[in-house]
């Protein structure tokens, strides 16, 4: 296991984002969100979450087609610049309990800022969700992937599955998301403590958002 393997392990974890969105926009439609959370770490005796801050804005452009990009706040504390553009869509509406299933595709960009040094990487997403009365309740699942270029030769996909859960209050919408990060990779050989509930492998994410349509 080489080193450019477990930085990149290591990277994806800490930079993985939680779903920017589940279902479409209406068309016309806009929504800000702020997202907080990450990666569970050992802190001192304590489990925690990593406080990764990040802010998207989204557009209904037409129906069935919602636009995003999101802009990682806490990185540019540290000196990177994290951006994320991708468009999202439903391939199956909801029909009973049959699940309503959407699919995403995000490009994520990341840049050290005295540096120059930048880093691409394409991201597929699939969710299967559910709506309960008049859509006020919505759970769903799914999964992430992540392309990483610089390991075209060995294990270039990593996959993170995911489970959530959002409510409207009023005009607002409130969410929370646990995320299964890297669930296949040692995390026992990385410099961060990670945590998580598979044991030595991957790591766990938790994910609080609050959105504002208008």
């Amino acid at each position: 296991m080489n080193k450019l393997y477990l930085l990149t392990i290591a990277i994806l974890i800490f930079a993985c984002s939680p779903s920017r969105f589940i279902q479409p926009l209406e068309k016309d439609q806009q929504a800000l969100s702020f997202h907080l959370g990450g990666s569970l770490i050992d802190y001192s005796g304590l489990t925690i979450p990593v406080p990764l801050s990040s802010i998207t804005y989204g557009n209904g452009v037409r129906e069935n087609l919602t636009l995003y990009g999101s802009l990682h706040t806490t990185s540019l504390l540290f000196n990177n610049l994290h951006l994320e553009v991708g468009g999202l869509t439903n391939l199956m509406i909801q029909d009973g309990w049959i699940p309503a299933i959407s699919t995403s595709l995000t490009l994520n960009y990341v840049s050290e800022i005295s540096q120059g040094n930048t880093k691409l990487w394409p991201q597929i997403d699939g969710n299967f969700y559910w709506n309960f009365k008049d859509q006020k309740h919505r759970v769903y699942s799914g999964f992430s992937t992540w392309i990483d270029p610089d390991l075209l030769n060995e294990n270039f996909a990593v996959t993170n599955p995911h489970l959530g859960y959002n409510r409207k209050v009023g005009k607002w919408q409130l969410g929370i998301e646990l995320k299964f990060l890297a669930p296949t990779y040692d995390n026992t050989k990385t410099f961060v403590p990670y945590e998580s509930l598979l044991g030595k492998t991957g790591a766990t994410g938790i994910y609080f958002n609050i959105n504002k349509p208008f």
